[in-house]
């Protein structure tokens, strides 16, 4: 018999005849309102036996949506990675020793490919560090393969000469239980010569080194927080002649908060102290790995920010240079609950001029303000509401004196979030909205500005039963389970970045829609909710998913617009299909700057649109094809 090994994320942890449930552990004044309301059983990191078969063979069966149209240049291949093996290996990453050749580049590409194979396997975390820096942050399909490139041109200044690569899968084998599969790794770096881009950062401090729970020095940046360490400080040295500096932050909630808008509290925020200053409040964006609440709706087509993420936070902190060179970092996350875990890595990347040290510096303005309101339960209809709301807003200008000139620097925050719940023992309706925005403006001895403004809204209904056939008190026993339910999920994620003469701007809009259940009888092999798909009765699952997003230097780039929908619907094969892909680029020229006016708009797009997915060659489309697409004349389309 076909069989589905399925590890459950038991939010609610106690079993009732026909769910199982959990009362959060929270305010006392709470928990007495909560304490009448069970709510459905919730599924994550659900992954498919190996004995199931998977008939299509693509170039690669799950890709990112997101690319970037390279220039028309022939790029200096640089292979870092083929065929890493992954087999139990944790945190532990490979440490590679590699030599990028020095050079101008205009644009730094890196693809990522993932294949996994040899038995059962979760879905997994994807990191690559370079010296300890995080310039990939990622995950993995369970089944086949995937790819995803990255845009690593900010690190152009790290990524030369001879470097470390430790890339990380955090994969684990056990034999004894069915979870055989390994994973395959390939890096592979695409460099395009051309004007080196105005003001990038020239050195790179890693956050948090040496901070994992297994106590081994793997010798970069990494972090989990949970309410055990429910914060981590650590001391840096600023060079002198620091001039600008961001810190890079990447996140995930997992335990019980990988889907944390399913809690109560319902929202996190990850907040960052400068010297007990809060310097930036980093908004957490709702991904969705591919074994994640159904597994079934992410193959093949994934969610939103899962094999890549391509909305990096960067918190502006070059007013607090004005505090010295003495710098105390501390990350926390709000409103964690007993099981949280928030994997958390960074960078402070710095503009250093040892030349031109700073002699003194004040904070002019310093206001900062964070409110949460807390749970709020209202008894309703079909159980208990639940919603809870915040806002933040932070303010930092400065002056900071150099040797030979005077820095200003003025950087503002603000941003809000609010979650909505209804829920039961059998249905949960979940609603979580963050929105911000962050704005910096730097004058004198140099001029920049940085504008990113966001917002990441999530919609989720689940129907949930659970009826233990056997004795739930003695591990293993059986139980029918039926899940029904909808995810509605959205990026606006917009970043504009000026520095001299040199802008770079980009606007992503996307989004996700999937609706679908399936049923059958588990097995629950321990008590931790680990369990088995002995069979299955039924599976029906489709995923929508839309993008458009611009990519702009100089004023110069294009606009991809990218559609795709999948399905599933058999209970012997659980491959599924995409229904269509339709995925064009459209070059954008820069703005004409004369008087004499001529028409210059060109439309240069690749379509793909409902080619069966075994013809598709997607790593093929953006790194051989695409840059050849930009000499097409007026109007031509290329197909594949």
């Amino acid at each position: 018999m076909k069989k589905i090994v399925i590890a459950l994320f038991l939010i609610f942890m106690s079993i009732s005849i026909i769910s199982f449930s959990y009362i959060p552990k929270g305010n006392s004044e709470n928990t007495t309102i909560a304490q009448s309301v069970h709510h459905p059983l919730f599924l994550s990191n659900i992954t498919v036996s190996s004995d199931i078969p998977f008939n299509q063979d693509p170039s690669y069966y799950s890709f990112e949506a997101y690319h970037i149209v390279p220039p028309n240049e022939t790029p200096v291949v640089v292979h870092v990675a083929t065929n890493l093996l992954f087999n139990d290996t944790g945190l532990a990453p490979f440490y590679l020793k590699v030599n990028i050749p020095k050079g101008n580049y205009s644009l730094e590409l890196m693809n990522v490919s993932i294949r996994e194979f040899n038995g059962t396997q979760y879905d997994r975390q994807a990191y690559i560090f370079v010296n300890g820096v995080p310039i990939f942050w990622g995950s993995t399909q369970e089944i086949n393969n995937s790819t995803a490139e990255v845009d690593v041109t900010m690190f152009e200044n790290l990524l030369q000469g001879n470097v470390t690569f430790e890339p990380v899968i955090q994969n684990y084998y056990d034999a004894k239980i069915g979870i055989t599969g390994l994973y395959q790794l390939n890096i592979t770096l695409y460099l395009y010569p051309g004007p080196k881009p105005e003001g990038l950062p020239n050195e790179f401090v890693p956050l948090f080194v040496n901070c994992t729970t297994e106590k081994i020095d793997y010798n970069y940046s990494y972090v989990i927080l949970s309410p055990s360490l429910s914060s981590i400080t650590r001391s840096y040295v600023i060079p002198n002649g620091t001039y600008r500096m961001d810190a890079l932050i990447w996140e995930e909630g997992g335990g019980v908060d990988e889907f944390w808008y399913a809690n109560e509290p319902a929202t996190r925020s990850i907040l960052m102290y400068y010297n007990g200053k809060l310097a930036s409040v980093i908004n957490p964006y709702e991904t969705i790995y591919t074994g994640g609440i159904n597994l079934f709706y992410w193959k093949p087509l994934t969610s939103i920010n899962t094999l890549s993420f391509h909305a990096p936070y960067i918190a502006e902190l070059t007013p607090l240079l004005a505090l010295g060179n003495q710098a105390n970092i501390t990350v926390t996350v709000t409103n964690m609950i007993p099981g949280s875990a928030w994997d958390i890595a960074g960078v402070l990347m710095l503009w250093v001029n040892q030349s031109n040290p700073l002699i003194s510096g004040h904070l002019i303005i310093q206001k900062t303000n964070f409110m949460d309101s807390g749970p709020m339960y209202i008894p309703s209809y079909l159980g208990e509401y639940y919603l809870e709301n915040g806002h933040y807003t932070i303010q930092y200008d400065s002056q900071l004196n150099f040797k030979y000139g005077t820095e200003i620097s003025n950087v503002s925050q603000s941003g809000t979030f609010i979650a909505r719940q209804e829920f039961n023992n059998v249905f949960e309706y979940a609603y979580l909205d963050e929105s911000f925005t962050d704005k910096a403006l730097d004058t004198g001895i140099y001029n920049a500005s940085l504008d990113i403004h966001g917002n990441y809204p999530i919609t989720m209904y689940l129907d949930a039963i659970a009826f233990p056939i056997t004795n739930p008190n003695v591990i293993p026993y059986n139980l029918t389970y039926e899940q029904n339910g909808t995810i509605s999920l959205g990026l606006t994620y917009n970043f504009d970045w000026i520095y001299g003469n040199y802008s770079h701007e980009v606007n992503v809009n996307e989004s996700l829609y999937s609706i679908g259940g399936f049923s059958g009888i588990l097995e629950i092999i321990n008590r931790y909710g680990g369990a088995v798909l002995v069979s299955i009765s039924s599976n029906n699952a489709e995923t929508f998913k839309n993008l458009k997003a611009t990519w702009l230097v100089d004023g110069s780039g294009f606009t991809e617009k990218f559609s795709a929908g999948a399905l599933q619907n058999s209970t012997v094969n659980f491959n599924g299909y995409y229904i269509y892909i339709k995925e064009s680029f459209t070059k954008i020229d820069p703005p004409i700057t004369h008087s004499m006016s001529r028409n210059t708009n060109t439309e240069q797009s690749l379509l793909i649109n409902n080619l069966p997915i075994s013809k598709l060659k997607i790593h093929d489309i953006y790194h051989y094809k695409l840059y050849t697409i930009m000499r097409a004349p007026l109007g031509y389309f290329v197909r594949f």
